[in-house]
């Protein structure tokens, strides 16, 4: 019969490990500094503003749809607009909330801007 099942006990597992935490100064070194909040927070930003820029692009583009397909009604016409006015709201505010992540690691020296 095939065991498919293999028991790993602590002991067995820390000496897998071992060399591992041991040849990289730990595994959780950075955890509690600087450093890695400076990570995160750049890991933030870089996913952040693209990911703002691209949902505000495909909403503009959904409203200036519907828009121009509204066909003069004016209830079509008010969803759309609301729809761009709300898509530039958000992108401002995710903007502000960037900036006040950015204004927090420097206050702190985080170093989060990273290229």
């Amino acid at each position: 019969m095939i065991n498919l099942v293999n028991k790993i006990y602590a002991d067995t597992l820390s000496e897998q490990l071992g060399e591992t935490i041991n040849s990289q100064g730990g595994l959780f070194s950075n955890v509690g500094g600087g450093d890695a909040l400076g990570d995160i927070t750049s890991v933030i930003l870089k996913v952040a503003l693209p990911l703002a820029g691209t949902a505000t692009l495909v909403i503009l583009i959904v409203a200036g749809y519907k828009m121009t397909s509204s066909q003069g009604n004016p209830d079509k016409l008010k969803e759309a607009k609301e729809m761009i006015t709300n898509a530039i709201i958000g992108l401002v505010f995710i903007l502000l909330s960037v900036a006040i992540l950015l204004l927090i690691s420097n206050v702190f020296n985080l170093n989060a801007i990273t290229t």
